[in-house]
């Protein structure tokens, strides 16, 4: 009869790798088993790493806890779970984050727009008005109000824009402002620009021509799954 787990040693601890087919009692069986014999053979003085390996199967939280309460105790933790598969509502979440929400409207004063991952909008954002995403944000229009990217602390996002008016650019928790004093900075003939998070911290504001030598994960995203 086939094994429904097999164990594994690696240089981080144990790999616990779980028969796809397996039916779960039979699992957790098996680990229950496994755990008392590790536990006569093992004189460890430290806490062990389980890494669980589900090949082709998606543990449910349910599992994923009863997993925990059978191994873990003061000498054996379960450090992850991996799998080569992911659940169609994953893939979903994770289609909706890399396609942008494209927008053709004008956002006027106390309205908002928000996206998870990123965002297109074509039109004007008015003085008051707000545009946010999780991700990136791309505007064909003019800024006057308030565009945040990476709300949620995404710090690699960037907003793409006519920076020429009075605006406020907010990435992950950094706020910069364009007031008039810096319009005068902008090259006339270069309306478009970006504005990121460089590796101190700070915010700045670059040509457009910059954003594939400064961001090259940005032109990788195609609004596919993957």
């Amino acid at each position: 009869m086939n094994k429904a787990v097999t164990l594994k040693g690696r240089k981080e601890g144990f790999q616990l790798i779980v028969e796809a087919q397996a039916a779960m009692e039979s699992v957790f069986k098996e680990v229950q088993e496994l755990k008392l014999q590790l536990k006569k053979d093992t004189k460890a003085e430290h806490a062990l790493k389980f890494f669980i390996m589900t090949g082709n199967r998606v543990l449910t939280e349910d599992e994923q806890n009863k997993m925990k309460a059978i191994l873990e105790d003061e000498l054996f933790k379960v450090v992850s779970f991996e799998a080569d598969v992911i659940t169609l509502t994953e893939a979903r979440r994770r289609h909706e984050q890399s396609r942008p929400r494209m927008e053709v409207r004008t956002v006027r004063s106390g309205q908002i727009i928000e996206a998870e991952g990123d965002l297109l909008l074509i039109g004007e954002v008015h003085p008051g008005g707000m545009v946010r995403a999780t991700g990136s944000i791309f505007i064909i229009g003019e800024l006057k109000g308030i565009a945040h990217a990476g709300f949620k602390g995404r710090e690699s996002a960037v907003v793409v824009a006519n920076f020429r008016y009075n605006s406020q650019v907010r990435i992950g928790g950094n706020v910069h402002v364009v007031d008039e004093k810096e319009e005068s900075q902008f090259n006339q003939s270069d309306t478009i620009e970006f504005v990121y998070v460089n590796d101190l911290h700070i915010i700045e504001v670059s040509p457009l021509h910059d954003l594939k030598r400064i961001r090259p994960e940005i032109a990788k995203d195609s609004g596919g799954i993957f």
